[in-house]
């Protein structure tokens, strides 16, 4: 059995007004990126009539598209007297976009490449605002810049490109500009923080530091005794040698021979 099909509108309608948003979002998107189907979706461009104005460039949009030659889309302005962008891409076309005053890139090849001025005390780091798909892509561009000028350490670059691939995730589910006319226009009248207390100046901070080191304990310093040596034994003096008998005189020899004789 054969099914009708559901059509945009009737899907359309079944949706929360959360959803709603985000699939009007998203067919903006499609029709910015292909203006050549607001010719044959009529009805789709009435579903998102609120966005007049961005509807309203669609055909104009279209138009340069059907318009492009072999060589390229026309980069040169209608007005000669604008400066474009000197800027060569990798393929050969030039960039073409306005030149800032004064230089001769745009906005974007002037930061890439020469670098813009950015506001004083900003609390992000231009890697950081990383808002849409295009930002994504210049951060990744400044890493893999500051890898190949050796000006990052490795580990570093390895966590801001897990950061970048985690918001590369989560672009399709991000909508910065989806309630443009429920945004405030002037931020909150918040309580002012309490004022910090002063620091004291620089002496009387090395003095309270020099105060709160405790005293050192005297330090009874004891000579060292000589090192204990043995005495060394005294030398054995000789002995005298033995008296020698005198010997017997003459006279106590023959004594004596005469003895063993008449004995």
């Amino acid at each position: 059995m054969l099914t009708r099909k559901t059509t945009l509108p009737e899907y359309l309608s079944t949706l929360n007004p959360t959803e709603l948003a985000i699939a009007k979002s998203h067919l903006l998107n499609i029709f910015r990126a292909n203006p050549w189907l607001s010719r044959f979706c009529a009805d789709s461009l009435q579903i998102i009539a609120s966005n007049s104005n961005q509807i309203n460039n669609l055909p104009t949009r279209s138009e340069k598209i059907s318009n492009l030659n072999l060589k390229g889309q026309n980069s040169m302005p209608l007005n000669k007297n604008i400066r474009v962008c000197t800027h060569i891409k990798v393929n050969g076309v030039p960039c073409g976009s306005p030149a800032l005053h004064g230089e001769v890139f745009c906005y974007f090849h002037q930061r890439m490449i020469r670098g813009v001025r950015t506001p004083a005390k900003s609390r992000l780091h231009p890697i950081a605002l990383i808002e849409n798909e295009e930002g994504i892509q210049a951060s990744l561009m400044e890493v893999i810049n500051a890898l190949v000028r050796n000006t990052i350490d490795f580990r570093r670059a390895q966590l801001i490109l897990r950061a970048l691939h985690i918001a590369v995730k989560n672009s399709p589910r991000v909508h910065f500009n989806i309630y443009k006319d429920e945004m405030i226009r002037e931020v909150p009248n918040y309580p002012a923080a309490t004022a910090a207390p002063k620091p004291a100046s620089a002496a009387l901070a090395q003095a309270g530091a020099l105060a709160r080191i405790p005293r050192p304990k005297p330090i009874s310093i004891t000579r060292p005794r000589p090192p204990m040596v043995a005495a060394e034994p005294a030398p054995a003096r000789p002995k005298p040698p033995a008296r020698v008998k005198p010997a017997s005189t003459a006279r106590n020899l023959v004594r004596n021979v005469a003895r063993r004789r008449s004995g």
